[in-house]
């Protein structure tokens, strides 16, 4: 019997509690009974994922019911490898209350991936709260252009539980990194000692392409804000700068249509690269109601960091743009970013309804709720963001004058061994502030650099070289900027052969650094000859491996394709050589 999987428009609102399916059932997919882990996807043969009219975020869902998972073991269940068309991003749901674990693993560029947990999804509306459902699922993980999937349950299996793939299609708009100034939310400017913390950029609901149509209602509004909450969406860490619109698409779409809330969770998001984000609709300068923190929601704003920082560290452009929005928010209401409050539960898994607790204004979700949320290096990197925000606000709200740029320092330059990096120190009022300068490798002051040029050398391959820049003037609170010239790389020339026997492929690969340099490439190489692919790690800076052992090729022609993934010295690169294949 085929899978059921679903297109729609989640009607989630209107399930009905007790193991009811959510959502219409739609035409079966056929798949190939035959196809194995690693087999290429035949046409006809995939999940195929469809947009609703007018959006251009592909979803599908399928039911996993017992015609899907099978049974490895006494609470153990796992799908077959399911090829799809394209999608990027994976998410589990249910009805009622779970304590099973959902793995999963992907498909990407025609290699299996390992298997990742997806943590349950804790951010929520308060219990009483209108937009709350039957619906619970796990966190929505990006996983980049994937064409297959496969999933392990583990324990007690939930009631309804469902497959959702996504695929918020990249737009062209997405790669703008600067936009113009119209398009941003707010701006900062100068400190003024006595006036308000301005407000900092905030890209736009419009800037990351809501679909205004699927959020269910007008925005609700909160007497105060008391506190800002911080979340991680545990999501992956592997996204580029112009992912960013599409993911924020992707949760948009998994928390209206999916889990049925009326927008998206979070008053805010903010990348690894430093942006913030408008999240859900009401206006940046309101105290708008979310679905982030339950039991808690009433009187906080809530953030989330995009990527998981159980297992990775926030950038230093995360926490100081967490720092940014934390002092502005909360100084329209006179919160203090490193103090305390007590506040009333509505009701959450570590607070009943109607109890008070004490929290940290600033505070991470695994404060209210029973998480790990936001990550456990995001959350001891918490009082950083409350001491920066401190100071954010300390230098607008006090009497005390403080040496400000007007133009920020800059690095120009390639860094790569032998290359000079040129810093403008940039411009400071007072008029006459004294600039110092300091050059830095992997945060750490290299002797004797401290002039406004720095030349790269072997020593820093692999290194981020940054230059800690200092103005100072008599009376005033000094200033200081730290400038990144981002970290030192150089290029391998990647050098192919290949030659053949009995249907057997021996591809050898070296790799040639710039003359006078010393470097030995690590990291793993991608080989593909015509459609096979294989992936191997380099050995001593060098590759030695044979396709076609257990399944020989075909007599012909064949073109070689070696692409390197790079490491933290060595920039990617790719070669392309061809192998006659003989019997």
């Amino acid at each position: 019997m085929p899978p059921e999987p679903t297109h729609r428009r989640s009607l989630v609102k209107a399930a009905v509690v007790g193991g009811v399916a959510v959502g219409a059932v739609g035409v079966a997919v056929r798949l190939d009974p035959s196809s194995r882990p690693d087999d290429d996807l035949a046409p006809g043969g995939a999940l195929e994922l469809s947009a609703d009219s007018g959006s251009d975020v592909k979803s599908l869902e399928v039911r996993l019911d017992d015609t899907m998972l099978r049974r490895s073991s006494q609470a153990r269940w796992s799908t077959r490898a399911l090829p799809t068309s394209v999608h990027s991003m994976v998410a589990v749901t249910w009805q009622g209350e779970s304590t099973a674990e959902v793995s999963v693993r992907s498909k990407v560029a025609g290699q299996w991936g390992q298997w990742a947990v997806l943590p349950t999804l804790d951010d929520h509306p308060d219990p009483t709260d209108a937009e709350d459902t039957a619906v619970n699922g796990t966190h929505l993980r990006w996983v980049g252009p994937a064409e297959g999937v496969q999933v392990q349950v583990s324990g007690v299996r939930p009631e309804a539980l469902t497959l959702v793939l996504l695929h918020p299609a990249p737009r062209p708009e997405d790669e703008l990194d600067e936009v113009p100034a119209s398009l941003v939310a707010g701006r900062s400017t100068a400190a003024r000692q006595g006036e308000p913390v301005p407000r900092p950029a905030i890209r736009t609901r419009k800037q990351w392409g809501a679909t205004e149509s699927w959020r269910d209602g007008s925005p609700r509004y909160n007497s105060t804000i008391e506190q800002l909450h911080v979340h991680h969406s545990a999501s992956g860490n592997d996204y580029a700068p112009a992912d960013v619109p599409a993911i924020i698409r992707g949760f948009y779409r998994y928390h209206t249509q999916n889990l049925g809330w009326s927008d998206i969770a979070y008053n805010f998001l903010v990348d690894k690269y430093g942006r913030l984000w408008e999240g859900r609709a009401g206006g940046v300068t309101k105290p708008v109601r979310g679905a982030h923190t339950l039991g808690f929601n009433a009187t906080s704003a809530g953030v989330a960091a995009i990527g998981n920082y159980e297992v990775a560290g926030p950038s230093k452009k995360m926490l100081g743009a967490l720092a940014d929005l934390a002092a502005w928010k909360l100084d329209q209401y006179g919160r203090k970013p490193r103090g305390k409050i007590t506040v009333r539960s509505e009701g959450s898994d570590r607070y009943a309804a109607g109890a008070m607790a004490t929290l940290r204004i600033i505070d991470g979700h695994r404060d209210t709720n029973d998480t790990a949320c936001p990550g456990k290096l995001l959350y001891a990197r918490l009082d950083d963001v409350r001491s920066e925000a401190h100071r954010i606000v300390k230098r607008y709200r006090s009497s005390t004058p403080k040496v400000r740029a007007t133009r920020r320092p800059e690095v120009t330059g390639r860094s790569r061994p032998g290359k000079p990096l040129k810093l403008d120190p940039g411009a400071y009022e007072p008029s006459g502030a004294k600039v110092s300068v300091q050059w830095r490798r992997d945060g750490k002051a290299v002797s004797g650099a401290t002039g406004l040029r720095y030349r790269c050398t072997e020593a820093d391959l692999g290194s981020e070289i940054t230059a800690l820049v200092r103005a100072t003037s008599p009376g005033a609170e000094p200033t200081q900027d730290v400038v990144s010239a981002g970290r030192v790389t150089t290029p391998v020339k990647v050098v192919p052969s290949a030659r053949s026997r009995r249907g057997r492929v021996r591809v050898l690969v070296d790799f040639v650094p710039p003359r006078g340099l010393a470097v030995t490439p690590t990291g793993r190489v991608s080989i593909k000859v015509g459609s096979r692919t294989k992936t191997v790690p380099l050995r001593d800076g060098k590759v030695r491996t044979t396709l076609g052992k257990r399944r020989p090729m075909r007599p012909g022609q064949r073109r070689v394709v070696v692409t390197y993934t790079g490491d933290r010295s060595c920039n990617p690169s790719q070669r392309e050589t061809t192998v006659e294949i003989v019997s």
